[in-house]
């Protein structure tokens, strides 16, 4: 069962589309970011929006909080969690970028999980 209960909750810009329930990264432009796809980027949220949003539109981001995430692999519950190249939460190794860690398990790709954000 997702839940998300938000604290912080900021609106960017999207540099690119971002899928709804990815984790997103901040782009080079003041006030905007872009989908996360790589271990190594500087995370800061999950997009909030209901839908996905496409480039140039303006995109809610969560900051801190539970926050509801798509998995891109199974996960299990308390691990930490960085990002595929999908923008999707995968379990993280002790070098990569960690943006939380799931609050619940992760039974198959593309199930939505929530996550607490440590970033």
């Amino acid at each position: 069962m997702t839940m998300r209960n938000t604290g912080l909750v900021k609106a960017f810009i999207a540099a690119t589309a971002i899928a709804r329930y990815s984790v997103v990264k901040l782009d080079s432009a003041d006030d905007s970011v872009a989908l996360a796809t790589a271990k190594t980027d500087r995370l800061v949220g999950v997009c909030a929006d209901p839908k996905d949003v496409p480039e140039g539109k303006r995109a809610d981001v969560i900051l801190s909080g539970i926050a509801e995430v798509r998995a891109g692999a199974t996960i299990a519950k308390g691990a930490d969690v960085t990002v595929d190249t999908q923008g999707r939460v995968i379990t993280a190794a002790s070098t990569d970028e960690v943006v939380g860690w799931a609050t619940e398990a992760a039974n198959a790709v593309g199930d939505v999980i929530s996550i607490k954000l440590t970033v």
